[in-house]
């Protein structure tokens, strides 16, 4: 197992990916580009050629490589038959890749179908507090990275050993991220483990976690008190990819304003997206519910926001894309295999 050197870098994202990549794929390159003071490794089988940033390491390998790895790393015979079920081993990525990530302060796990935002901004800030685990949703959580902070997921939790359970069965458990699914009804879940442990944990979201059973934009977002996702009643809002920031945009019709919101990175769970006009060259760009499209200038005024017309341009996508997003989800839900 081959090494890689951080060149002074606090925090590096693993990503576990098998298969072919999304189509907006560079988008989310380039988002992870703008971030410079983070890095990035790509475990994958994908041979398809991309315009790699500098800070984004691909490393070839395929699932039953990494499967193999797994085993000798953690010392059991696991299941990972599907690229599926590597949720549930993301926070096991501090022992099976410890010589790739050992000159890091942190790690992370991320998955690809986010589109970043200004990490110096929002995420360094916290880095510098010194938590032992950062947010509590599956699409992205970083851990610090030392031995025993990296081995605190095998704990035994009301007397039991989860990730053996989880991790010997071909199931989806959801041991990643704090939230009731698949075959874990009770909430038993790493975030869990390090609440018990009294671990220094951030879990305040501070992602735009676009809803799954809505074709408008509405933010899901997990809620530290109640350990659960919430999901906001809709706002109409204009979503920004601004050089590195991103942000949505919405009228203070009591102030006469406009508000901006900047958020960490937005997750299009589920989404199929449509780029237009070769977006991915463009430094501004707007997120709509099903497409990327470029744009000159960012909204400045309500008349520019074009305040009217927001809701217009969700309605379609509320009646049809709400169905189709649910029939998929009822599809994964009831399938024991992905």
């Amino acid at each position: 197992m081959g090494r890689m050197l951080n060149s002074g870098k606090r925090c590096v994202f693993i990503l576990p990916y098998f298969g072919k990549f999304n189509n907006y794929f560079p988008l989310f390159l380039k988002s992870c580009g703008r971030n410079k003071a983070y890095d990035w490794m790509i475990f994958t089988d994908c041979k398809e050629k991309y315009k790699y940033p500098s800070n984004v390491h691909i490393i070839q390998m395929t699932l039953n490589e990494l499967k193999k790895i797994a085993e000798k790393k953690l010392g059991i015979s696991i299941s990972m038959e599907t690229p599926y079920k590597l949720c549930d081993y993301k926070p096991s990525y501090g022992i099976i890749f410890e010589e790739y990530i050992e000159k890091y302060e942190y790690w992370g796990h991320c998955d690809c179908d986010l589109i970043f935002g200004n990490l110096d901004l929002i995420l360094t800030p916290l880095l510098e507090e010194g938590y032992d685990k950062i947010f509590a949703a599956g699409h992205l959580t970083l851990y610090k990275n030392t031995y025993d902070n990296n081995r605190r997921f095998m704990k035994k939790y009301q007397g039991e050993e989860l990730y053996k359970k989880f991790f010997q069965t071909d199931e989806i458990c959801v041991f990643d991220e704090d939230c009731v699914g698949g075959k874990n009804p009770e909430k038993k879940n790493v975030h869990a483990i390090f609440l018990m442990d009294k671990a220094k944990v951030y879990a305040r979201d501070l992602s735009m976690n676009t809803s799954t059973t809505s074709g408008m934009l509405v933010n899901e977002y997990y809620d530290e008190k109640k350990r659960e996702f919430v999901k906001e009643k809709y706002i109409p809002r204009r979503y920004y990819w601004n050089a590195g920031n991103l942000f949505s945009l919405e009228w203070d019709s009591a102030n006469d304003k406009i508000i901006s919101k900047e958020y960490l990175y937005i997750h299009l769970q589920m989404r199929k997206m449509r780029l237009k006009n070769a977006v991915e060259k463009y430094d501004k760009f707007q997120i709509l519910p099903d497409r990327f499209i470029p744009v000159k200038e960012i909204p400045r005024n309500k008349k520019e926001l074009k305040v009217r017309s927001i809701r217009r341009t969700y309605y379609f996508w509320f009646d049809f894309y709400e169905k189709k997003v649910r029939r998929k989800i009822n599809k994964t839900l009831h399938s024991k295999k992905v």
